[in-house]
């Protein structure tokens, strides 16, 4: 970090970086998976299919259906709000803005819940045991959801024992903030998955393997401060991105919308931001093991 980065900041850098950067590619996420909506089925499609091939006249009649039928504003002000929450995630990451990145995380955890209760209101329309699995479901998403972790870690950003003069710092052997943030999220990880299998009565043994995994590479990480224990646990949640995409494949083929789906899903995505955290915990120490390894 430049003298002028330690005078314009004062916390942990990498940790407001991280925490805006999963931000970012959660709205990312959000916009992508709408894009797939919108051609591929249903209202989407035909609404995109109008868009792209409609002449202008015909535009602007679809424009003032969507007013007229009341769809018009809401999805308006659906727009202006993704726009709004990506502009303020990039303005807390470039500016380095603590202010901004809790707001951001103030409107992370609404998003979070009204993303948990989200099919609720379709509830009444399933059976007795898919209503119960259903609201399973919503307390386990939000309950157990690594996004909340992250946007709690953002009000631990400024801290104290970061000061101008770095001394913390320097006694740190690793980023502790960060490395807090990434054994939380192996912990909260691991029992989502092993509360979806058991609540829900999942029969996918991978949510109960790599849950276990999680959870026992999250307290061992926690309880003895070790980096490494979060690297392996790493490499083994890029293994299980792996293995949902092969999973899917073979089950659903090579669906374009879908395949492209499900990449933009497994890159813009919390846990691939963390596994990727993982390694600026102690970068000297990483990149000393590479070149040994290379050497």
């Amino acid at each position: 970090m430049s003298e002028g980065e330690k005078i314009q900041f004062n916390g942990n850098l990498a940790l407001l970086r991280v925490c805006a950067i999963v931000y970012i590619v959660n709205v990312l996420n959000f916009v992508f998976n709408m894009s797939f909506m919108a051609g591929h089925g249903g209202f989407f499609s035909s609404l995109w299919s109008a868009l792209t091939n409609s002449s202008f006249e015909d535009l602007l009649a679809t424009v003032g259906l969507l007013i007229v039928s009341g769809i018009g504003l809401p999805v308006l002000l659906g727009v202006l709000a993704v726009v709004a929450l990506l502009a303020l995630g990039i303005f807390a990451l470039v500016k380095k803005s603590v202010k901004a990145l809790k707001i951001l995380a103030v409107l992370f955890l609404i998003w979070v819940v009204l993303c948990a209760f989200a099919m609720n209101p379709i509830s009444g329309l399933l059976g007795n045991e898919m209503r119960e699995v259903n609201l399973a479901q919503s307390f386990i998403s939000l309950i157990f959801n690594v996004n909340v972790v992250v946007a709690v870690a953002a009000f631990f950003v400024a801290s104290k024992k970061h000061d101008e003069s770095g001394a913390a710092a320097a006694e740190e052997p690793f980023n502790l903030g960060l490395f807090r943030l990434c054994a939380i999220f192996f912990i909260v990880s691991g029992l989502n998955s092993l509360a979806h299998f058991v609540c829900t009565q999942s029969p996918l043994f991978q949510f109960a393997f790599f849950g276990v995994v999680n959870l026992a590479v999250g307290v061992f990480a926690l309880a003895k401060e070790n980096p490494a224990v979060l690297i392996a646990g790493s490499l083994m949640m890029f293994v299980k991105i792996l293995l949902n995409w092969l999973n899917f494949i073979r089950i659903s083929g090579l669906d374009p919308y879908m395949v492209g789906s499900l990449v933009s899903h497994a890159v813009f995505n919390t846990s691939t931001v963390i596994a990727i955290a993982v390694f600026f915990i102690k970068p000297e120490w990483v990149k000393s093991c590479l070149q040994k390894m290379k050497g």
